[in-house]
């Protein structure tokens, strides 16, 4: 590090300082983002699309290791292509609507969380959703990890959002789940 930072001559002391902070900082960050992989080989369970009035927001499709629902838990993967532009602000809105059956304190730590996670989506992006074995859950954006909760109450939630039989879109959870 001091050789490299010698060789530049043109850069201030506080310049350097901070490239000297980023490249530390990357060596750290990058391997721990690059760890969390995007299950490639689980096979769908079911799909379906929401729409609201006249309007469609996104493409869900469900897959699991070997293609069937069995249970609320690990491993499954959601996958919701966005067929709007949606601000994180609204999915962090929809969301605290869907999870109000949860404590006040632990929706807002969620919620805490997810807004340092998810960006604004765009028409055509992918947001992913994979519960892992251990009841963690990661989101990918556009098939690139994007951020974890490890909480694993979390993971159950969220994903009973649009699979519970009581969630807010019922034939959607049920052509999820394979059912129909």
């Amino acid at each position: 590090m001091r050789f490299m930072m010698s060789s530049m001559p043109d850069i201030d002391v506080g310049a350097r300082f901070s490239i000297a902070v980023l490249i530390c900082l990357s060596m750290f960050t990058l391997p721990a983002m690059s760890a969390q992989e995007l299950p490639q080989q689980y096979k769908p369970v079911g799909a379906a699309t929401l729409r609201v009035l006249w309007f469609d927001v996104y493409a869900a499709e469900l897959r699991s290791p070997d293609g069937v629902f069995s249970a609320m838990k690990g491993p499954l993967l959601l996958k919701l292509t966005y067929l709007r532009d949606i601000k994180r602000q609204k999915l962090l809105d929809e969301t605290a609507a869907q999870l109000e059956s949860v404590s006040p304190e632990l929706r807002s730590r969620w919620l805490s969380q997810l807004e340092a996670i998810w960006p604004d989506i765009g028409k055509g992006d992918q947001l992913w959703f994979y519960l892992d074995a251990g009841g963690k859950g990661h989101f990918y954006f556009n098939e690139r990890y994007i951020g974890s909760i490890n909480d694993i109450r979390f993971g159950t939630a969220f994903l009973s959002i649009w699979l519970a039989e009581d969630s807010s879109y019922p034939d959607l959870a049920r052509k999820l789940r394979g059912e129909t």
